[in-house]
């Protein structure tokens, strides 16, 4: 009788913690997790419209702050990059990325890309994602690129965010604070 009734009580718990488990999975998988990069982990690089393979551009840091910024007067886009490479986990899928910027420099901008490419690759690239600052004299501020879907297949491919500056005499009015990749 004691085993009778356990076994009705099990029958009548059973449901509830499965519903209870599908629930738990569930907000597990829509929880987000965040990957943060400073601004000084920037690594200066040149760009694809630069005509001579040269040594890789003087990259400074406003020493209070650590804002990165690329030390070369009056760039275009495209000729020189901070670049962010990303570490991010197998299957993950970047649905978010937040840049803190400062922009003291009108009318230069920040162009920013995500990038992926095939491993040991000369390929340059698929753009996966871009965003433009603002070409106005804004202060810090932040820019969000978003919506984003890229799942990370860390087997076959490699990740990275590039932040291009056009600016003028003074390129340390434009720089990278940090960037936060959010992905589920």
């Amino acid at each position: 009788m004691c085993f009778d009734r356990m076994r009705e009580v099990s029958r009548l718990l059973l449901p509830l913690g499965i519903i209870m488990a599908i629930v738990l999975i569930g907000s597990a998988e829509l929880e987000a997790d965040d990957y943060n990069l400073l601004g000084f982990e920037g690594i200066g690089t040149l760009g694809s419209t630069t005509v001579d393979n040269g040594p890789p551009p003087v990259v400074g840091d406003w020493v209070t702050t650590h804002c990165r910024y690329i030390d070369v007067p009056n760039t275009l886009v495209g000729e020189y990059y901070l670049r962010y490479p990303l570490d991010l986990p197998d299957g993950a899928t970047i649905t978010s990325i937040r840049f803190y910027l400062a922009d003291f420099n009108n009318p230069g901008s920040l162009f920013l890309y995500l990038h992926s490419r095939p491993w040991n690759s000369r390929d340059g690239g698929t753009l996966e994602a871009i965003k433009v600052s603002p070409a106005a004299d804004v202060g810090d501020y932040q820019i969000d690129m978003d919506p984003v879907d890229v799942t990370i297949n860390n087997q076959t491919t490699e990740y990275w965010i590039s932040v291009s500056p056009t600016n003028n005499d003074f390129p340390g009015q434009l720089c990278v604070y940090g960037i936060q990749v959010t992905y589920n």
